[in-house]
This record gives C-alpha cells, sequence and structure tokens, in this order.
C-alpha cells in the first residue's frame, strides 16, 4: 500500500511536469518554423520589385477573397481554400520553400498544437472563415495555421474607415514598416480571437498560456507576444488604428495606410 501511495504521489507530480515539456517542445517548434517562414519572406521581399513584405496575389484588388490573409503560402485547403486560386502550388510563398523542412514546405506552416478557432462571444469563425470550416484545425481549413497581418476591420464595427485600408505591413515595402522588430507579420490564428474580443475575455492560445501567441515580426524573428481585447478609443492616433502591446504591434503608424480597392475607398 505504501509503495502504491508513492507511485501515485509520483505520478501526480510528473505528468503535470511531462504535460509542460510537451507543450513547451511544440511552441519550440512552432517558432522554428516561423523562422525558416519568416526567411522565404526576407528572400521574397528582395525579389519583388515593388520589395513589398509578403506575396500578393493576382487578384488581391478584385475581391476581399484575395486580402493576403491565407493565400501567401501552404498547402490546399478547405472550401474557399480549395479554390484553384489557393491550392498549393499556386501559393507565392511556397516557391522559396522547395527542399526545406527534408523536402517539404506544408509542414513549415503548420503549428503543432494548432486546434482552431475556438468558439468566443465575438465569434471569428462566422465573420472570416465561415461556419463549414468550423471545428477544423486552421492548417486544415486554411492551409496554413499563421494567419498574415493585414491589419484591416473586416467586421465594419470600428470606424467605417478602418474597413477600406489596411494599417500594417500588408502591401508595404519592407522600407515602409517602421519599426520591423516589433510590427507582426504573421500571427497564429487563434490570436484573431483575443484580438477581436473585449478585454475581460480570456483567450488559451495553442501552447496553453491565456491571451500568449507566436508570431513572425517582420524583420524575420519569430517570438511569443500577450494580445488582449479591442484597442481603447485612446489608441486611435488621428483616425489611424494603432493596436500595439509589451514588443508588438499591429500598424505601421505614422506612415499613410494603404487603400484596399475592393473595399471603395475614396479616390
Amino acid at each position: 500500500m505504501v509503495v502504491v501511495a508513492i507511485l501515485a504521489l509520483l505520478m501526480g507530480i510528473l505528468l503535470p511536469a511531462l504535460a509542460s515539456s510537451r507543450t513547451e517542445g511544440t511552441k519550440i517548434k512552432c517558432l522554428a518554423n516561423l523562422h525558416v517562414v519568416g526567411q522565404a519572406f526576407a528572400a521574397y521581399s528582395i525579389d519583388d520589385e515593388r520589395s513589398f513584405t509578403s506575396p500578393i496575389h493576382p487578384k488581391a484588388e478584385q475581391t476581399w477573397w484575395y486580402d493576403g490573409e491565407y493565400e501567401y503560402g501552404g498547402k490546399t485547403g478547405v472550401g474557399i481554400y480549395a479554390h484553384q486560386d489557393f491550392v498549393q502550388e499556386n501559393r507565392i510563398l511556397n516557391r522559396y520553400l522547395v527542399g526545406a523542412n527534408g523536402g517539404s514546405i506544408c509542414g513549415l506552416f503548420e503549428c503543432p498544437s494548432d486546434q482552431g478557432v475556438p468558439d468566443a462571444p465575438y465569434d471569428f469563425d462566422d465573420y472570416f472563415l465561415g461556419p463549414l470550416l468550423r471545428g477544423r484545425a486552421t492548417h486544415i481549413a486554411t492551409g496554413t495555421s499563421y494567419r498574415l497581418n493585414n491589419h484591416i476591420d473586416f467586421t465594419s464595427n470600428l470606424d467605417p474607415q478602418f474597413g477600406t485600408h489596411f494599417y500594417g505591413p500588408y502591401m508595404r515595402p519592407t522600407s515602409q514598416v517602421p519599426d520591423p522588430g516589433t510590427t507582426v507579420l504573421l500571427e497564429e490564428a487563434i490570436a484573431e480571437v483575443a484580438k477581436w474580443n473585449e478585454m475581460s475575455y480570456r483567450t488559451l492560445g495553442w501552447h496553453r498560456k491565456m491571451n500568449v501567441f507566436n508570431v513572425l515580426f517582420a524583420d524575420a524573428h519569430a517570438g511569443a507576444i500577450q494580445l488582449q481585447g479591442q484597442p481603447p478609443v485612446e489608441a486611435r492616433y488621428a483616425d489611424y488604428w494603432v493596436f500595439r502591446g509589451e514588443g508588438w504591434r499591429m500598424d505601421c503608424y505614422p506612415l499613410q495606410p494603404i487603400c484596399d480597392k475592393p473595399r471603395r475607398c475614396d479616390p
């Protein structure tokens, strides 16, 4: 009985430690993947005649489905992301990752802990991914676990201008990103849940920490940030959607926002 009690005690101590170690391991793998993807973004930017930070789909100015969120790279998804324009061979960044990760690029775009986007008071799935994709891991639904930071209001719940302009690094040359070391280029898709719900709502990230998410910065380094809630009114600078936290920013203030033509910006 004593031996059984000791074993039970040891199991109670070791199991949480093992779970924590496993979680930390997947977080590190996710960051390593993001770092390699970041190098591909940097290589793309060098080749691009406009030096854009990220690939722009040839149909980007025809409809909002081509606004850059997921079609930059990765594998073929489902629903709209199974469309011919979004299949793996047509995702521009993939061309910069041929031969990486043991000959396969798909694993680089998959966070090992990707469990999809959870239900929340403000349901990100309904607004962007659509109900048909609910319950799937994000990389299965879209082809990648990581959402590009185009920093635009797709819900029209904020200032109307915020739904017609990009305030982040999307469609912007690298030289027009004020602080590449803190400007988010890619984020784990679950971070959008924390971004769009109220400050009081807590989102458990894929790596089992509240409101903590892995991101790729515009200077190609990866790290974890803490993000929670929509920005207060005080964070808006002269009609510019500024959204920031400790060591990170989604915006490119004070540079001019980029007009999203499918949303009928003023000429």
